[in-house]
């Protein structure tokens, strides 16, 4: 049921044809609803302000400021009951035309102040402009009807109480002469009514008051000419509230919107329905996202895509979509289950047109691959992922220019990202950091962008690289000349003299004073090798010989050293003692024994047995090189025996003064305790 109460009678049943004040009014709007609140923006422009109020409170303070006012209120504000809303408003505003908007469920709990008169009118949901406009004003005819009378009113009993609270004065009067005066003054009085009537009227303010009024209610030939728009509308916002976006074919919201624009090209309740359904699908491809749905991900994109190509937050769904197929391990698997239509490109179409089914990953077209890889691609280059791996700008633009060099989008990205490989790779260089600068100019090269400028940032990097070089080369130089002062001639091996003119020899062997160190370095080598032979410490020296030669010292003096080297060996050594083959280990005095651990599985059955076992003791006294010459039971207690010998320790065999290595043989027994 649709309770419209346009055309109010007056109590002798004609019609009333009030009109609007020429200087328009205020219309406070009460509601969330953007798509509303731009509408009666659009509708009441020309003629009435509009004023929107954050909630109840403000929109009672605007009321008051307002003065004449309209108040409009959305049903579908979550934070308010409606019904007590209006009802607390129309208690504090008796007078206030109130407007409701809302959709057919709220108007059935909404009858009862609809029909009391404490709403005025309930405005379906989506509402075109026209109805809109039509709604305020007869709410405005029927407001402005209603503070003319209960002003007339008031104006009369505002006299009556004064005639009544006056006194006049007792004045005597010649009656003949009061006659004659009140017959001459009664013909003023029509006159004196007719000008308060004039005063009262102003009908040159309002000339739109001589024209009878419609009481808001559109001609038959209006309503012929919207009829088609408005069923459309409705159908499409009711559509809309059902979820039925791009579905069923010639049923759906975003068909029946663009069939209102083809009627109607400038219509904006069409275009903004238009932009609901883009929003509520890319909501959908949110939550897909989220649920890392795929096929739901790639439908959602391509009917918001099909529905407002041009919608700000498309191009990163349009990403986030071609991340997830170039991360899927099956790139031959459809987009979405076959049968899954997308939402129309065209005009609408009729419902017997079938949609078809969308492609297969394997059929989309180039372009849009190539769209795809460039909007990874930028979105790489914004979070500054330049470089490295698949998942980097330079491999995305780099596999868009192998399917279309001439994209535009490519050449744009290509040019933006040399621009940043460049700016890395001078800030690079100028910091130092020579091998990130080299690997910045390679991925430069690879793009095949500005030659020139790539040219001459490899210029700037090896001249870089030459610096470096120098420096290094310098350093040490400096270094074998630091080292031979303090006599660090090979040792340490990394922090040697020889160790830094070898490195120097290898980078730059004609490097300046290279020949006159190495030659410093052999003398004084040569020089200790001969103090090392004469304190009996021959291995030293021969190194330090070695040394010498390999710097470049004469070969005489590296063949007198030589010969001065095993003089010296001979005269301090003595003959080698002769130790026995093997003893038994209690010839031997033990210094630390560790017991052998019984296996346990031996422990379990029980099993005794042993092992005869032969070992070195070292000149340290250690043991080493254990092997076993027999055991009883063979192999059960070899491994004990073994890991036993290698922590005893003894004291070293003496033969002749000199410490030797000693071969000992022992028996080690297993014998369980009683």
């Amino acid at each position: 049921m649709y309770i419209d109460y346009t055309d109010v009678e007056k109590p002798n049943g004609e019609r009333a044809t009030s009109s609007l004040p020429s200087t328009g009014a205020n219309v406070v709007v009460l509601s969330a609803d953007p798509v509303l609140i731009d509408l009666l923006r659009d509708s009441l422009a020309d003629n009435h302000r509009v004023w929107r109020a954050d909630d109840a409170a403000h929109a009672a303070d605007l009321i008051v400021a307002a003065g004449n006012a309209v108040l409009l209120a959305d049903s579908s504000l979550a934070d308010q009951d409606t019904r007590d809303l209006v009802t607390r408003v129309h208690e504090q505003f008796p007078d206030l035309a109130i407007i409701v908007a809302g959709r057919r469920d709220d108007e059935a709990e909404l009858a009862e102040l609809v029909s009391k008169g404490v709403i005025f009118r309930f405005l379906h949901k989506p509402a075109s402009a026209d109805r809109i406009r039509t709604f305020v004003e007869a709410t405005l005819r029927r407001q402005q009807r209603g503070a003319d009378t209960p002003a007339a009113v008031q104006r009369t009993g505002a006299t009556s109480a004064k005639l009544k609270a006056l006194t006049m004065p007792s004045i005597r009067l010649d009656s003949a002469g009061t006659r004659s005066w009140l017959r001459r003054s009664l013909l003023l009085i029509p006159l004196a009514l007719i000008i308060l009537l004039l005063a009262t009227w102003k009908p040159w303010a309002k000339p739109g008051d001589m024209v009878p009024a419609n009481d808001g209610q559109p001609t038959s030939a209006d309503a012929s000419r919207e009829s088609a728009v408005q069923k459309l509308l409705d159908s499409a916002g009711l559509a809309l509230s059902r979820g039925e976006l791009v579905e069923p074919p010639g049923q759906n919201a975003l068909e029946l919107y663009r069939a209102v624009l083809a009627r109607d090209p400038d219509n904006r309740v069409a275009q903004r329905g238009i932009d609901r359904v883009a929003d509520e699908l890319l909501a959908q491809a949110e939550k897909a996202l989220m649920d890392q749905d795929l096929a739901a991900l790639a439908s959602a994109v391509d009917a918001a895509r099909a529905a407002r190509p041009d919608h700000p937050r498309l191009d990163f769904f349009t990403s986030q979509l071609e991340r997830e197929l170039l991360r899927s391990s099956t790139p031959g698997k459809p987009l979405r289950p076959a049968g899954i239509a997308t939402a129309p490109t065209d005009a609408p179409k009729s419902a017997q047109t079938p949609t078809p089914a969308p492609a297969p990953v394997s059929a989309r077209s180039d372009a849009s691959r190539v769209q795809g890889l460039v909007l990874l691609a930028n979105e790489r280059i914004r979070s500054n992922q330049l470089v490295g791996g698949t998942d980097s700008a330079h491999a995305y633009l780099l596999s868009a220019r192998r399917i279309d060099p001439a994209d535009p989008g490519v050449q744009r990205g290509v040019a933006a990202l040399a621009a940043l490989l460049q700016t890395n790779a001078r800030k690079a260089i100028s910091e130092g950091r020579l091998d990130e600068a080299s690997e910045w100019v390679h991925q430069a090269v690879e793009l095949d962008v500005d030659r020139p400028e790539v040219a001459e940032l490899r210029s700037e990097l090896e001249v870089a690289r030459l610096g470096n070089v120098r420096e290094d080369r310098a350093r040490l130089f400096t270094l074998a000349n630091q080292r031979i002062a303090q006599g660090r001639l090979i040792e340490p091996a990394a922090d040697s003299a020889r160790h830094y003119l070898d490195l120097l020899r290898a980078s730059d062997p004609a490097y300046e004073g290279l020949a006159e160190t190495s030659a410093l370095l052999a003398g004084k080598a040569l020089a200790e090798a001969r103090r090392l032979a004469a304190t009996g410490n021959s291995s030293g020296a021969e190194a330090l010989l070695k040394a010498a030669n390999d710097a470049g010292a004469p070969a005489t003096e590296v063949a007198a050293a030589a010969t001065e080297i095993a003089r010296a060996r001979v005269a301090v050594s003595p003959p080698k003692p002769v130790a026995p083959a093997v003893l038994p280990e209690n010839e031997m005095h033990r210094t630390h024994f560790v017991a052998p651990e019984y296996p346990s599985r031996a422990l379990e059955r029980g099993t005794t047995g042993w092992v005869d076992i032969e070992f070195t003791v070292a000149r340290d006294g250690s043991t080493r090189d254990a092997t076993v010459r027999g055991s009883e039971p063979m192999g059960v207690f070899d491994r004990a025996a073994l890991e036993s010998v290698v922590r005893w320790r003894y004291e070293p065999r003496v033969v002749d003064g000199i410490v030797v290595d000693q071969r000992v043989a022992a028996r080690v027994r297993f014998q369980l305790k009683d």
